[in-house]
């Protein structure tokens, strides 16, 4: 089991770069050696989305709720239900997945904020509510990742200055991802700072040209 959880994170460290086919030989790896666990469905039906085979990717992951449902997971159904064009599936998805997080929160849990972030973000279009959760994420975890996480939900929130002020701390920490470029292009262009916007989407592509198809928010 443990060696398959380090090949699932080298299989991560690849989908990160849109390696899929290196990917593929992580996952692959990670099943021979602990065949069943969950885990690695999950990431599986995760590649076979960003692949596009969204069909075979919906079937696993159904598969993989039945036996752990996980309001992340019930999410990311929902998101390729949208993807195939199929809203009214989608929508019960997306509902138990956030009547999932919620109560978690209501429970003190703290583990699902940047989920229900990235819920109200992404799915709802609820950006005050976005805003409020990755505030929250970000008082207990401070860093590059919920720095980012806050200056997109603020982008979002047509906050673009707050947004602008984020995004460039969390780049001054000196981290490399094509998620977190993204996201500081996309709110360089809308502050009208065009070519460090381009500068940043670039950059994006050059580590992952494949950074915008599907994948699961961690």
């Amino acid at each position: 089991r443990s060696y398959a959880w380090v090949e699932l994170q080298r299989g991560l460290l690849d989908f990160g770069h849109g390696r899929y086919a290196d990917t593929w030989a992580h996952y692959r790896r990670a099943n021979q050696a602990y065949s069943g666990y969950w885990l690695v469905d999950e990431h599986i039906a995760e590649l076979l989305g960003a692949e596009g085979k969204f069909g075979e990717a919906v079937s696993l992951y159904e598969k993989v709720v039945a036996r752990v449902p996980k309001p992340e997971l019930k999410q990311a159904i929902g998101e390729i239900y949208t993807l195939m064009g199929s809203p009214s599936e989608a929508e019960p998805w997306y509902e138990e997945a956030l009547v999932g997080y919620l109560q978690s929160a209501e429970r003190g849990q703290v583990h699902y904020y940047h989920h229900l972030a990235d819920f109200y973000s992404h799915v709802s279009g609820r950006a005050d509510q976005a805003v409020h959760w990755a505030r929250k994420d970000l008082e207990l975890r401070p860093n590059f990742a919920t720095e980012a996480a806050l200056a997109w939900t603020l982008y979002r929130d047509a906050q673009i200055s707050n947004a602008l002020d984020l995004i460039n701390q969390a780049l001054s920490s000196g981290v490399k991802d094509a998620q977190i470029f993204y996201k500081a292009g996309m709110i360089n262009l809308a502050a009208g700072r065009g070519h460090d916007g381009e500068r940043y989407l670039e950059q994006a592509g050059q580590i992952n040209s494949r950074h915008r198809n599907f994948h699961v928010h961690h």
